[in-house]
């Protein structure tokens, strides 16, 4: 099991050579722009107490793990607790020669001046503040009723850098009716649209995740096949002439076409989505009270000189 507090107690902030972009708090994006909605820093409330799940048994990149069991919901409609993450770390190899994170995260609570918050009960995907909670060292967004409704959460990060790598270490309860995204997204929104979906899985048994690079009306894609409910790691490497996605350590996806971004700095955004569309199975009779994308650490890193 990794020791979580190698990170520090608080997220990690290293300035590396120039400065770390801080684009403040995240300004509304334009309705209907993006799937992924906008982040905006409202604090959640103190989550209600509640029944905690039972964990499934860890697996490997080889040999996947067994799903635990639904908790009940809180008193007020909390999602319920889970502990702490089992499971392989799998980074990709060669990260000595990135250096030092310049954003390390190890979730021992949620650092405002590293992330915001999605505030849009309203939207396309409605997202509030109450779905994003941190507990046992992992970051939690629940998709569930909340004040009667179905809602989902998400946070975005303040910094954005154009080129590096990034890596998150994550898994996703089983259950239809929510997609669960890390995803660059772009701190420019001018055209053409550019948008780097390194996990995206709709699949309510979380075994196929695709995988998608945007830019204006084209669109690249791999499919990456194994059980997410189980701890995984992956990482998307962002150079001017390719992109690299990495699955526990092993590189999936290799892209050297025409739609690497190339507008200017990205940030990562980390969401669990409410679904329910001829591409995405709605909730139904099985799904349980509360699906939880869970999720560990992260790490991003400047790009390699030279």
């Amino acid at each position: 099991m990794r020791n979580r507090r190698a990170f520090g107690m608080l997220a990690v902030i290293v300035l590396l050579g120039q400065a770390a972009v801080n684009c403040g708090s995240p300004a509304p994006m334009t309705a209907g722009a993006t799937p992924h909605g906008s982040p905006c820093a409202t604090a959640p409330p103190h989550p209600s107490p509640s029944v905690p799940s039972v964990p499934g048994t860890p697996g490997t990149p080889d040999t996947p793990g067994t799903p635990g069991t639904p908790g009940t919901p809180g008193a007020s409609g909390t999602p319920p607790a889970s502990g702490p993450a089992p499971g392989p770390t799998g980074e990709p190899e060669g990260t000595g020669r990135w250096g030092r994170p310049v954003v390390e995260d190890g979730f021992e609570r949620l650092d405002r001046r590293v992330w915001g918050v999605y505030d849009d009960p309203g939207g396309e995907y409605p997202r509030v503040p109450e779905a994003v909670r941190v507990s046992d060292g992992a970051l939690r967004l629940s998709g569930g009723f909340y004040g009667g409704a179905d809602m989902s959460g998400g946070v975005g990060m303040e910094h954005a850098q154009k080129y590096g790598r990034w890596v998150v270490r994550l898994r996703v309860d089983r259950g239809a009716g929510y997609s669960a995204v890390a995803l660059l997204w772009p701190e420019d929104e001018r055209e053409p649209h550019e948008e780097v979906d390194f996990v995206e899985t709709a699949d309510p048994r979380r075994q196929v995740v695709p995988q998608f690079i945007h830019r204006g009306g084209g669109r690249a894609d791999n499919r990456m096949r194994a059980d997410f409910t189980t701890w995984r790691v992956v990482a998307v490497d962002w150079l001017p002439d390719r992109m690299t996605f990495w699955l526990d350590g092993r590189v999936v996806w290799d892209y050297r076409g025409e739609l690497i971004p190339r507008n200017g700095p990205m940030s990562l955004a980390l969401q669990l989505d409410k679904v329910c569309d001829r591409w995405a199975p709605c909730r139904d009779e099985h799904t349980p009270p509360f699906v939880t994308m869970h999720v560990d650490w992260v790490k991003v890193y400047r790009a390699p000189r030279g």
